[in-house]
């Protein structure tokens, strides 16, 4: 559901041995919770196997699954707690043995986690049907979101730029399928994901719609 083209940034956090053993603990339990483990030289599983884990909950048959997913999430970032400045581009692969597009993909999890799962949470809980149906129903519309991004990369069209188009794309194909909230919520999405990736992005990122209630 998220999608990024991930630049490496330089952070200027720099956290203690102390520190970020306290953010792999938090994250060894919440991967117990999916019955996977933090392996060797503390090695993450690959984000599409955790993703996979998860899913079957994201994408069971009611939203109870969902609520079951957010309960794990929030044991996650209630752990780390105020040393969430660490799951930076530059700190996590201190931390963990990750590849780098799964280092920007489990960065971006972990603060879109926090919008769906608290946040937005209503949002989140009250439109599952429609979420976890959209991978299907507008595949091809997502797909062509995708294309433009990846064309205007090629294109050398500023990233920042490239990756606002991107934004306004998948909101309206929420919007279409899911109505103005569900757009607005996927377009608070992708926004998270931008400020945490390219916060060089953050200053041009493109408002989002105001939710109707």
């Amino acid at each position: 559901m998220k999608t990024s083209i991930f630049l490496a940034v330089a952070l200027l956090t720099v956290g203690t041995a102390a520190q970020y053993s306290s953010v792999m603990y938090c994250y060894s339990q919440f991967f117990t919770a999916y019955n996977l483990t933090v392996g060797a030289h503390f090695t993450l599983p690959s984000f599409a196997d955790f993703a996979y884990a998860r899913g079957k909950d994201e994408l069971g048959y009611n939203n109870l699954n969902v609520a079951k997913v957010c309960l794990i999430q929030n044991a996650l970032s209630n752990c780390v707690g105020g040393y969430s400045s660490y799951i930076n581009p530059t700190d996590f692969p201190k931390m963990f043995n990750v590849t780098q597009s799964d280092n920007y993909a489990y960065i971006e999890d972990f603060f879109i986690g926090i919008y769906e799962c608290q946040t937005a949470y209503n949002i989140t809980i009250n439109n599952f049907y429609c979420l976890a149906s959209i991978g299907k129903n507008g595949f091809n519309s997502i797909a062509k979101c995708e294309a433009q991004l990846n064309t205007d990369i090629t294109n050398k069209v500023p990233i920042c730029v490239a990756e606002n188009t991107f934004v306004k794309c998948m909101g309206d194909v929420y919007t279409t399928y899911c109505g103005a909230d569900v757009g607005a919520y996927m377009c608070n999405i992708e926004n998270i994901a931008l400020t945490h990736v390219l916060p060089q992005c953050v200053p041009t990122l493109i408002n989002c719609p105001a939710y109707s209630t």
